[in-house]
């Protein structure tokens, strides 16, 4: 059985030391099932992030994605990687994909705003995050303060 303030300790630990390694290891050796290694792959994923080992976190998001494809946040994390590893069509993409599948999500409305910022299509990225304001009023703090949305902001 998991100790898991013990385990959160140690990962947040090795994560503030920039000791991605031995945060992915200690992962890899809880056995887990269900929701809790579904959480361990999207904590994962953010390791990798933070690593900026972008291939591998691609890598684990595609798995995530063909595992679990109705959970919304797998999309929005299989994004997040083609992203951040240079490929923002791509990722937008996905968010489409993923806003046709949950069409009442607001991170993905939010994450598809986002992402047409960065394209600099202003007009639609405004659509869509005051789309996602509209489902769920605490993404109206987030577009406040979200970097990509700085060229929407200044546009206003």
């Amino acid at each position: 059985m998991v100790n898991h303030a013990k385990f959160q300790e140690e990962l947040e630990g090795y994560c503030g030391l920039g000791m991605y390694d031995e945060a992915l290891r200690l992962i890899s050796s809880i056995k887990t099932r269900g929701q809790e290694d579904l959480t361990l792959s999207f904590l994962r994923t953010r390791i990798l992030r933070a690593a900026g080992r972008f291939a591998e976190m691609r890598k684990t998001a595609e798995k995530i994605r063909e595992r679990c494809p109705d959970e919304p946040e797998a999309w929005v994390s299989l994004a997040d990687a083609m992203r951040q590893s240079g490929a923002l069509q791509q990722g937008r993409h996905v968010l489409q994909e993923a806003e046709k599948k949950f069409p009442k999500n607001p991170h993905i409305k939010f994450q598809l705003g986002c992402y047409l910022c960065q394209l600099q299509d202003l007009e639609q990225a405004r659509s869509y995050v005051q789309a996602a304001i509209q489902l769920d009023r605490t993404w109206a703090d987030a577009a406040k303060q979200d970097a990509d949305l700085a060229p929407l902001r200044e546009k206003i």
